[in-house]
């Protein structure tokens, strides 16, 4: 349940019932089949986030290997 922080109390920045959230500006929550989701998460403008979500170079460096595609270890690159 990775998204409930962001997705669920995110709805309390948006009634005006807490002050704006400055961390998660843009999240997404993509529901899959089979109960399967994906929380997708943006940096707020002008702050740059850590690239591969702050991961150590080991764990880094096996990312196409584990995916499979290169285009996956790039997605990881620009997610939160």
């Amino acid at each position: 349940d990775g998204y409930h922080t962001v997705m669920t109390h995110r709805s309390m920045c948006e009634l005006g019932l807490l002050p704006p959230d400055n961390v998660a500006v843009s999240p997404a929550h993509v529901s899959l089949s089979g109960g399967h989701g994906a929380g997708v998460l943006g940096a707020p403008p002008g702050i740059p986030a850590p690239p591969y979500m702050g991961y150590p170079e080991e764990v880094v460096s096996g990312l196409s290997e584990g995916y499979g595609h290169d285009v996956h270890g790039e997605l990881l690159k620009r997610t939160m």
